[in-house]
């Protein structure tokens, strides 16, 4: 089968790039003593994280992730899931979510966590991954009865021996889970002669119609903790703070150093060289505690506080500034700290890529947000005055092609970005732009306390609470 196009977008091929690097940090092979992670913010069966609270020192200490640690007061089948997006109407394809307005999935319940691909889309519901949307190289993981697209979710099998699904994420034509044992597992688009390989790490080209576990990491006993899927790419974060890599190098969005793919997961040496460049912790490698993937690029956190980014950056979706971006080639093929936040004293607690933005939150409170061609570097996200309250403690964020989304703590959802992504859910009335963050409707869940939402390009999930009220 033919390449999928990254993201849905026509990609010129790549052309050479200059290192961004020293030479130093291009010695093959070198392998160094890697820092534990065990001190690192906990992520919740491998999911993503929330904000962590700030110690008085400055430091993050480690916390119960907000996404989605259910605790035994929300009992399994009071936790419904909601699906909503662009492409709906008269032009949409088949695999397009069917309303811009939050839709329940009448008959399901026990939902622990979720995920949106490109054009599919999934959820862990009582340990089982189930999904839906578009089969057309194999992502759904699992038979169609009928054509490439299945809009009801089905359940997906991992074999009669594999532990309950923790986690899961989403790309173009692939799609990547976790057990709980910490095992990855992929499947989808396995590549091809011509358009390189796949982002399955699987060693090869086949398409993989149903999960496979990745030896590579039970060989070496390694456990995976989290795993995000870029369009043609995926990062793999294991509990010992190694990450790794795998997937299409075009735009060095592999953080090796060149654009060659790799077939299988290669750890990222940058974080173990000589010559580290954190500015919170001068000369120390850093733990790192969250992966994070767009369409072409990847992003890493710190447990101090820190994110590197790398990959393309023809839109400034790396907030590198205006020396980082010059043309529709313009990338960076080695993870480069974004250091306009810490050198003012701003430590990241957490962070979501778009397709082509970062949406980025500070211990202090403050969202900014880069990319997408509207800001080089980071940006203040202008907050509502009439919301600043609500929006001091948000808990998750989201990100697609040309939106935003924030979870607050009190179970309110805001959204921002474009009407025509379909996925702001404020109504017919909203205008085409929306430049602050504004909260949706609690009817439009039904006045179900929201407990977490994620996003990917034109597709939204949330979960909600549904004997808890919202206002």
């Amino acid at each position: 089968k033919p390449r999928p196009v990254d993201g849905g977008c026509d990609i010129p091929p790549a052309a050479p790039l200059s290192a961004s690097r020293p030479g130093a940090m291009m010695r093959a092979g070198l392998r160094r003593l890697r820092p534990s992670a065990s001190s690192a913010a906990s992520l919740c069966a491998g999911a993503g994280l929330g904000r962590p609270p700030v110690a008085a020192a400055g430091r993050l200490r480690p916390s119960r992730s907000a996404l989605r640690c259910f605790s035994d007061s929300e009992p399994a089948d009071r936790r419904r899931l909601w699906h909503w997006g662009g492409g709906g109407g008269f032009l949409a394809d088949a695999d397009s979510e069917i309303s811009k307005s939050p839709v329940l999935f009448e008959d399901t319940t026990g939902v622990t966590a979720a995920a949106c691909g490109a054009t599919h889309s999934g959820f862990v519901a009582n340990g089982r991954l189930f999904t839906y949307g578009s089969n057309k190289y194999s992502q759904l993981g699992r038979a169609v009865s009928s054509g490439e697209v299945d809009n009801t979710p089905g359940p997906v099998s991992f074999g009669d021996e594999a532990a309950p699904v923790s986690s899961v994420s989403f790309g173009e034509s692939h799609s990547a889970a976790i057990t709980t044992d910490g095992a990855l597992w992929t499947w989808g688009w396995g590549g091809s002669f011509w358009g390189g390989v796949g982002a399955l790490g699987q060693g090869g080209k086949d398409t993989v119609e149903s999960p496979r576990k990745v030896q590579q990491f039970v060989d070496t006993e390694e456990a995976v903790k989290q795993v995000a899927c870029g369009a043609a790419h995926t990062i793999a974060l294991t509990e010992e703070g190694r990450v790794y890599s795998t997937g299409k190098g075009e735009f060095g969005r592999l953080g090796h150093g060149g654009t060659h793919d790799e077939a299988t997961f290669k750890e990222i040496e940058y974080f173990y060289e000589d010559q580290h460049d954190s500015i919170l912790e001068p000369g120390k490698p850093p733990k790192l505690i969250k992966v994070g993937a767009g369409n072409n690029f990847s992003a890493v956190l710190s447990q101090a506080g820190e994110l590197w980014v790398w990959g393309q950056n023809d839109q400034g979706q790396l907030g590198l500034g205006e020396e980082a971006m010059g043309d529709m080639y313009s990338a960076e093929r080695y993870p480069r700290l974004v250091r306009a936040l810490p050198q003012i004293g701003q430590r990241v607690v957490d962070f979501e890529c778009g397709e082509f933005h970062i949406l980025v939150l500070t211990d202090d409170g403050t969202l900014y947000e880069w990319g997408r061609s509207l800001f080089l570097e980071a940006h203040a996200v202008p907050i509502p005055s009439q919301h600043a309250d609500s929006l001091a403690k948000i808990v998750k964020l989201a990100a697609g092609e040309k939106f935003s989304l924030a979870l607050t703590a009190d179970g309110t959802l805001y959204s921002w970005g474009m009407k025509s992504s379909g996925c702001l859910a404020q109504g017919e009335e909203c205008p085409k732009s929306v430049v602050e963050p504004t909260p949706l409707r609690a009817e439009v869940f039904g006045h179900q306390r929201i407990a977490d939402v994620v996003a990917c390009r034109s597709r939204c999930l949330a979960i909600t609470v549904e004997d808890q009220f919202a206002a």
